[in-house]
């Protein structure tokens, strides 16, 4: 079975099964994936994933090509070929150079087939292009403390408020409190990479969330209304920094 399981509490549409057999890429692939909000299984083998797959249908499978049983070229068609799992993408990501085996890979259905040193970002895109759930913009997964309100501060006493989800474009808010719909609120918190500045900004809330069976985290979904151009930059650097995070140690 697989070597690796995160827990998956709202459902199976957001699993992506890393395969590879190298413990380092795997690992940091995970991580990388992590971040970005997906829950990850990880397999060092084809035939671990596949018996995973045998329970459960991940949202895409990430494979390498170089792998200690069936090659990933292999896995690709055993996926294709089977009618109960041929419509989850497969994106080989692989620091193998034959030509013939990207070729014979396309050939198979692979959704893309990326080689190293591609970058997490063409990782990233590959996964939304072939899940068919794009966003012009990363969706961070993070933990960062933020105060709400008219008289919010970076010093202020903690109130269990935190920033679960980051983009660009604004913010998911665990948060117990009750903001409504449409509503309009101040926000600050600190990033990082920004020590000392305070990322003050106006948000309205585009929908909440109550955690009333367990599986979904309470809070509100915050689209960014007003936001300096530095506050942004640092925001977006944050996410980059996070996306690329180990990939050094990958390559």
């Amino acid at each position: 079975m697989p070597d690796t399981v995160k827990t998956n509490r709202q459902g199976n549409g957001q699993i992506v099964l890393v395969v590879d057999g190298k413990p380092v890429r795997k690992f940091y692939t995970s991580i990388f994936l992590q971040h970005l909000n997906y829950h990850v299984i990880t397999s060092k083998t084809a035939e671990d994933a596949l018996t995973y797959m045998s329970l459960t249908l991940p949202l895409a499978i990430v494979a390498n090509i170089d792998l200690p049983d069936m090659s990933g070229a292999d896995l690709l068609k055993q996926v294709k070929q089977n009618r109960r799992t041929r419509g989850v993408p497969v994106i080989i990501y692989t620091s193998n150079t034959d030509p013939r085996i990207q070729q014979d890979c396309e050939q198979a259905g692979c959704a893309a087939y990326l080689r190293h040193p591609a970058t997490l970002e063409e990782l990233y895109a590959a996964i939304q292009t072939a899940t068919k759930k794009p966003h012009r913009f990363v969706r961070l997964k993070t933990f960062l403390d933020v105060a709400v309100g008219d008289h919010a501060s970076a010093n202020a006493p903690a109130r269990d408020d935190s920033i679960a989800v980051l983009s660009e474009l604004g913010m998911f808010v665990a948060t117990n409190r009750a903001l409504s719909y449409g509503s309009i609120h101040p926000f600050t918190f600190h990033l990082p990479n920004a020590p000392g500045w305070s990322i003050r900004t106006e948000g309205q809330v585009m929908y909440c969330q109550q955690n009333n069976d367990t599986k979904k985290q309470s809070g509100v979904g915050v689209k960014f209304l007003k936001i300096g151009h530095e506050e942004r930059e640092f925001i977006k650097n944050f996410i980059k920094g996070k996306m690329t995070e180990g990939k050094s140690r990958m390559e």
